[in-house]
């Protein structure tokens, strides 16, 4: 490969170590979050209701921008789930590509509620009136139909809006490990994390593959899930063309994170107890 990509949820912590080793190999690294979108932060909503955005970073400006909406979104979270919504992208966009796509996507949880696809279009509609047309893609996940049954009725929607709305799709898969060997090694991890044993009937158990696919693995499971050869070829272009116009070049060693204002009253206090401060070195 010539590029990858990093979308971790809700976070960038990984996101160093992953640029670092990406650019030792030789490989553009692609960074990236995804993380819960609302249209307004302030409507009451379920947390299980809040879908998921994509956002990618073009640039440098695209990377600042990333870190602005990253430490947003977990500031207003739900019980811990982070969430952005359509003011944060105008406050805080810069130099970003939006990513809709899979079934815990913003139009995944749309389309299991059984709401109007013309809702969907409309969302779709005021992100581009934000970002930019060109910035905004549908995303197909490539997922073997008969492991993950829930893509299926995602990908063929957002592929017929797609095709009527004249939006492009990127294609992808969601990886969670290395190499397909490792699945056994992540549903340890899970039950560890869920304070289970990797025999309790109970333990979660994914379905699917998620390690990282090579192209062809790609292609494969598009065709085995139906997918025209020119649409394939078309998402992967698009692809393409994604990883080759994005510029991201990070600067290591050095603080990057965002500039706050502080609020008046933590100046005034501040200033009130200054003098106490003991400052080692």
């Amino acid at each position: 490969m010539n590029a990858i990509a990093i979308t971790d949820y809700n976070g960038m912590y990984g996101m160093v170590k992953f640029y670092q080793i990406a650019k030792d190999e030789g490989i553009k690294p692609i960074i990236g979050v995804e993380i819960g979108f609302v249209m307004d932060i302030n409507s009451h909503i379920q947390e299980q209701q809040i879908g998921n955005i994509v956002i990618i970073a073009k640039s440098k400006e695209g990377y600042q921008s990333l870190m602005e909406l990253t430490s947003f979104a977990n500031k207003e979270g739900i019980k811990g789930k982070p969430k952005i919504d359509l003011q944060a992208l105008r406050t805080f966009w810069r130099e970003i590509i939006c990513l809709f796509g899979g079934a815990n996507s913003r139009i995944g949880k749309m389309i299991a509620l059984d709401e109007k696809e013309s809702k969907m279009i409309e969302i779709i509609n005021l992100i581009q009136d934000i970002i930019g047309k060109e910035n905004i893609y549908l995303e197909i996940i490539a997922q073997d139909y008969n492991e993950t049954t829930e893509s299926k009725k995602v990908n063929e929607l957002l592929l017929a809006i797609a095709e009527r709305e004249q939006i492009p799709c990127v294609v992808d898969n969601n990886y969670f490990y290395p190499s397909s060997g490792d699945k056994q090694a992540r549903e340890v991890a899970i039950a560890i994390k869920d304070g289970l044993k990797i025999y309790d009937e109970n333990r979660r158990k994914p379905k699917g593959q998620f390690h990282i696919m090579s192209e062809d693995e790609i292609i494969k499971i598009l065709e085995n899930n139906g997918f025209e050869k020119n649409t394939i070829s078309q998402m992967i272009e698009t692809n393409n063309t994604i990883a080759e116009n994005i510029t991201t070049e990070i600067d290591l060693n050095q603080s990057l994170f965002p500039n706050y204002e502080t609020d008046e009253n933590i100046k005034k206090l501040y200033d009130e107890y200054k003098d106490w401060l003991v400052i080692t070195e």
